[in-house]
C-alpha cells in the first residue's frame, strides 16, 4: 500500500507539472497584472485560424483542417501548448475532440489558473475507451485521490462532447450530455474547501509525450509505456471548444494571498475579449464591402487609370523597340552598301591592273 501511494503521489506531481510550468505569475507569491476577463459565452470553432489576440499558441504549431485543430507529434522532442489570453472566474467549458493514440502520448484540455488550481480532462493514449479527470488547488499534489476515469467509446475515432461545469459550490464533469462524476466545495476530497478551484482560470490544451527517457517509471507506466516515435505522427484534433465566463467585467485582480474566490476583486469595465468576438477582424471583402461608393469609384478610376499607365507604357515600349528596330535595319542596309560599293571598287581597281599588265606583255611582245 506504500509502494501504491508512493507511485501514485509521484505521478500526480508530474502530470500536474505538465500545465503548471506555464505559469508566469503566481499572484499568491508576487503582485501580479489583472487576468482579462472573457465575460461571455462563445463557441471557438478550430476549423480556421483562431484570433492570436484571444489564443496563444506557445509551444508547436497547429494544422487547421475541416475537421478542426490538429495538434501533431512528429519526432521525439516535440509537444504541444494552446493558451487563452482570457480567463474565466466560474463558468462552463465544452470540449468537442478527438485523442490522439499511442503508448505514452497524452492529450489535455483544462481549466488552469495563475496561482495553480486546475480542472482536467486528459486522454491516455493507450486507452481508446475512456477519459480521465481530475483536479487540482493551488498546485497541490500531495494526495493522490483526485482523479477519476470515464467511458468515452472510440475516443480516437468520433468527436465526443466533453464539458466541465465550475461555480462556487460544485465542479461537475459531463461525457455526451450525461454527467459521470461531481464534486463539492464543502466535501472531504477538497479539504473542505482548501483544494477547491476557484480562481480565475484560463483554457488550455495540449500533446505531450510522458513516455520518454528521463520520465519516472511512474509516469511512464501511467501513459502506457515508452513512446514508439516510428509510430508518428500522433494527432489530438479539436473541433470546438464553448467556454461561458459565470462573471462579468474588465478583469480578475487577486486581493491578498489567501487564493480564495471572496479574495477575487472583479474590475469593471468593458472586456476586450467580448468586444473583439464581438467585432471579429474583417476580411477584405468586408472592408471593400464598407467603403463608400465614392471609394468605389476612386479605386476604380485609380485602377483603370494604372490600367492606362500601363498600356502607354507598353506600347512606347513597343514603340522604341520598333524604331530601334528600324534603326539597326537601315544600319545593316548602309553597311551592306558600303560594303558592296568596296568591292565593287576593289574589283574594277584589280581589273584594271590587271588590262594594264596584259597590256604591257602584249606590246613588249610585239616589240622584239
Amino acid at each position: 500500500m506504500l509502494a501504491l501511494y508512493f507511485f501514485l503521489a509521484t505521478l500526480v506531481s508530474y502530470v500536474a507539472a505538465q500545465s503548471n510550468a506555464e505559469t508566469s505569475c503566481n499572484p499568491l507569491k508576487t503582485t501580479c497584472p489583472p487576468d482579462p476577463a472573457l465575460s461571455t459565452e462563445h463557441t471557438f470553432w478550430f476549423n480556421e485560424t483562431l484570433d492570436d489576440t484571444l489564443w496563444n499558441m506557445t509551444s508547436g504549431s497547429l494544422d487547421y483542417t475541416s475537421e478542426g485543430a490538429q495538434f501533431t507529434l512528429n519526432e521525439e522532442g516535440d509537444s504541444l501548448l494552446l493558451m487563452s489570453n482570457f480567463y474565466i472566474f466560474f463558468g462552463v467549458m465544452e470540449v468537442h475532440a478527438k485523442m490522439a493514440t499511442g503508448n505514452g502520448i497524452i492529450s489535455g484540455v483544462i481549466l488552469e489558473s495563475d496561482d495553480l488550481d486546475e480542472i482536467d480532462w486528459e486522454w491516455v493514449g493507450s486507452n481508446t475507451t475512456g477519459v480521465q479527470s481530475d483536479f487540482f488547488g493551488k498546485g497541490n499534489t500531495t494526495t493522490w485521490n483526485r482523479g477519476a476515469k470515464h467511458n468515452a467509446a472510440n475516443a480516437n475515432l468520433d468527436f465526443h462532447n466533453y464539458t466541465t461545469y465550475w461555480d462556487q459550490e460544485k465542479l461537475q464533469w459531463w461525457v455526451d450530455g450525461d454527467m459521470v462524476r461531481q464534486v463539492n466545495y464543502s466535501e472531504r476530497l477538497t479539504v473542505y474547501g482548501q483544494n477547491y478551484p476557484q480562481t480565475p482560470c484560463r483554457v488550455k490544451a495540449s500533446l505531450w509525450p510522458s513516455g520518454v527517457e528521463g520520465e519516472s517509471p511512474g509516469t511512464i507506466k501511467w501513459g502506457g509505456g515508452m513512446v514508439d516515435w516510428s509510430q508518428a505522427p500522433f494527432t489530438m484534433t479539436i473541433q470546438r471548444i464553448r467556454v461561458e465566463d459565470f462573471s462579468s467585467g474588465k478583469e480578475y485582480q487577486y486581493d491578498g494571498t489567501s487564493g480564495s474566490f471572496h479574495s477575487i476583486n472583479v474590475i469593471g469595465g468593458n472586456s476586450t475579449a467580448e468586444d473583439r468576438i464581438a467585432h471579429p477582424p474583417e476580411s477584405l471583402s468586408e472592408k471593400w464591402d464598407d467603403l463608400p461608393e465614392g471609394a468605389h469609384i476612386g479605386v476604380y478610376c485609380g485602377a483603370a487609370a494604372a490600367g492606362a499607365l500601363v498600356v502607354v507604357a507598353v506600347g512606347l515600349y513597343c514603340l522604341k523597340q520598333r524604331r530601334r528596330g528600324r534603326l539597326e535595319h537601315a544600319l545593316d542596309d548602309a553597311r551592306y552598301n558600303t560594303e558592296r560599293n568596296e568591292m565593287e571598287t576593289y574589283q574594277n581597281d584589280w581589273k584594271q591592273t590587271e588590262w594594264s599588265s596584259t597590256s604591257i606583255r602584249h606590246n613588249g611582245y610585239q616589240a622584239m
